[in-house]
């Protein structure tokens, strides 16, 4: 998401090495914490299956593994682009996962904080790796829609788990949380905050404001599933809670970059490729459809030809 939404010129070659290269380091990252949690997972339903608990490979042989994918993948993010902040990015990822997050799990609820981190890190890398910065505001959009997110996603699925988060002797609030009011609070709490990201992007002038028209019915729907959590702490409504980030997240990003006013600079003064010139007319295509439908976008549309 992160490197599409940066609108520049599209490299297949820079995309395909910067996809892989983090999915790369983000199973190095998954290696190392499984391969420091196995007496764990053993004691946990949902994680006992799992290739080291079950024996069905060794601990040296996923530690080779996590070796393997973390160079590799840091190579390759290295080899994406001109900016080794990329693979800095990914390598410090793998640190964070595997070493300080792990470390947490069982002794500090702020674990969860920790995780949301790494899971923000991945589009800024996209993003980075396009010829962008870090520091960019877009990039701190789009870090902070995904360190935003993984709270209501995570803490759901803490909640359905719970009792099985305790048999692992994790320190999860869902474990300390009886009545579900801090895991309610939370999941509401953060929903919210997500919620004013497309307003915040439209006012930036990052996104068009159609972005924050759009956003009102994503977000409107998800808090709404928050709030039947918050006033229901059921299994059921922690579930509804989570299936609904699994296709909110998608939702949000496909409509930040078909929003994204980067699309609109400089397109004349750039030798763009196949791959961008076919995004470019994609979006177009779209936000025309949009227009002829969607009465907001036809008054804009009206002003600006004026």
């Amino acid at each position: 998401a992160g490197f599409l939404a940066a609108g520049g010129p599209i490299s297949c070659t820079t995309l395909t090495f910067t996809c892989l290269g983090t999915a790369l380091c983000a199973s190095s990252a998954a290696t190392f914490n499984q391969l420091f949690e196995i007496s764990r997972d053993a004691k946990m339903k949902r994680t006992r299956n799992r290739p080291l608990p079950q024996k069905i490979v060794t601990p040296q042989f996923a530690t080779s593994l996590g070796i393997m994918t973390g160079c590799s993948g840091t190579a390759l993010l290295l080899q994406s682009s001109a900016d080794p902040t990329v693979a800095m990015l990914g390598a410090g990822n793998i640190a964070l996962y595997a070493g300080l997050y792990t470390f947490l799990k069982p002794r500090s609820e702020m674990n969860t904080w920790v995780g949301a981190v790494v899971g923000a890190i991945p589009p800024v890398m996209g993003w980075t790796a396009a010829g962008g910065s870090p520091f960019d505001i877009e990039s701190i959009l789009l870090g902070s829609t995904l360190f935003l997110w993984q709270f209501p996603h995570f803490f759901a699925l803490n909640w359905m788990h719970r009792v099985d988060y305790s048999r692992g002797g994790f320190k999860m609030i869902s474990c300390n949380d009886p009545n579900g009011d801090r895991t309610a609070n939370v999941i509401m709490k953060y929903a919210i905050y997500l919620s004013a990201i497309p307003f915040v992007s439209s006012a930036l002038d990052v996104t068009s404001s159609m972005f924050a028209v759009e956003g009102i019915l994503l977000n409107g729907y998800a808090l709404v599933v928050a709030k039947k959590f918050y006033d229901e702490r059921s299994n059921g409504n922690a579930r509804k809670v989570f299936l609904t980030s699994l296709w909110y997240l998608p939702s949000l990003l496909m409509l930040f970059i078909l929003h994204s006013k980067t699309w609109d600079k400089d397109n004349d003064k750039v030798e763009d490729g196949h791959l961008r010139t076919a995004l470019l007319d994609t979006i177009i295509s779209v936000k025309n459809f949009g227009r002829e439908r969607c009465l907001h976008e036809v008054i804009i549309h009206h002003e600006n030809e004026e």
